[in-house]
């Protein structure tokens, strides 16, 4: 097997423990380096110290790495295999747990929101996690999904959850138009990027400057954003709203360019 493949698959293997980008990059030079205190991790991945503080509580909280104590001074380093073990077997017992109790309390989550939700309510979310809760959200979509398109989501949510969405996207039968940003469009060059149920179109930076991340389906309009490594979104479930968002997306559609592979 070589490097890249080797990569990809501890990549993923991170991302499915649930593992962000930044705690990935440091997690594999840990595993490559050995024992490193955080100032040694900060300086060898670039990562700013109080970022990193956060990082390493948060790769601690999740069970992938250790702290140590070697002469006096406190180090980190990653788990062993046989820790990995254990939380691979955790997340099994969790998950099964989870699809066993599922049927029992759909109905009742069903009944329960359909009284007592309001009209109008906006969610907040914050890190890797809750942009893929929001991106799997999409699926509940009940025709099509409209939006535009300001990054490669895999950036965030990682590409296997990525397959998966699409996989999952295709089999529920939905479909979807976007328009793509200056930065995107120009990042697609070689790539197979459409989808046979979406559609994609571009236009110019200096008609409508795309700078964030946008769908709308159903009653809700999802904005997605990011800044200096900080990834948020919110969700406005409100049918003027998304209804409003939707008649601009279309006046937009008719000026953008046709794209083709």
């Amino acid at each position: 097997m070589n490097q890249k493949h080797t990569d990809t698959h501890l990549t993923d293997f991170l991302e499915a423990l649930g593992l962000e980008t930044r705690e990935i990059d440091a997690f594999k030079y840990l595993l490559e380096q050995g024992t490193m205190t955080t100032l040694e991790l900060s300086r060898s991945t670039k990562i700013p110290r109080t970022t990193l503080y956060r990082i390493i509580e948060s790769l601690k909280a999740k069970g992938v790495i250790e702290e140590v104590v070697e002469e006096y001074v406190a180090k980190v380093q990653a788990a062993p295999l046989s820790r990995l073990e254990f939380l691979v077997a955790e997340q099994k017992e969790r998950a099964n747990t989870l699809v066993s109790l599922l049927p029992n309390i759909q109905q009742i989550i069903t009944n329960t929101q359909a009284v007592s939700q309001p009209d109008t309510k906006v969610l907040m979310y914050r890190g890797g996690e809750g942009i893929r809760q929001m991106i799997w959200n999409v699926l509940d979509a009940k025709k099509e999904v409209v939006g535009y398109t300001y990054r490669h989501l895999d950036e965030f949510a990682g590409k296997r959850f990525m397959d998966r969405f699409r996989t999952e996207f295709v089999e529920r039968k939905l479909t979807g138009r976007d328009i793509l940003s200056d930065n995107y469009y120009k990042s697609l060059s070689g790539r197979d990027y459409q989808w046979k149920q979406w559609e994609s179109r571009y236009i110019k930076p200096n008609v409508l400057n795309i700078d964030h991340q946008l769908d709308i389906y159903n009653d809700v309009t999802a904005v997605y954003n990011w800044h200096e490594g900080e990834i948020f979104g919110v969700e406005i479930h409100n049918k003027k709203v998304a209804h409003m968002q939707r008649q601009m997306f279309e006046i937009v559609w008719k000026t953008a360019e046709n794209i083709s592979t």
